[in-house]
């Protein structure tokens, strides 16, 4: 996994959760209160912009951690 891209993810994943995210966290989906529909919503347009890629509705969909985040953006980029 790209550690320059887990760590530009995480760092816009902690700004729309307002949470520290330690290196090597994989944070879920699931463990986070905050992490709710809109937030996720939020994350995915910040993710789209900064990483210039479209996910699908299905994408957004399956997405339930951090390193999901991390894998799509790398497939797609």
């Amino acid at each position: 996994m790209n550690d320059e891209l887990k760590n530009e993810t995480a760092l816009i994943l902690s700004e729309v959760l307002n949470i520290t995210i330690s290196p090597g966290e994989n944070p879920r989906r699931i463990e986070i209160a905050n992490w709710d529909s809109l937030n996720h919503m939020e994350l995915i347009l910040r993710l789209e912009e900064k990483f210039q890629v479209r996910f699908t509705m299905g994408e957004v969909a399956a997405i339930q951690s951090l390193d999901d985040l991390v894998h799509i953006i790398g497939v797609k980029s």
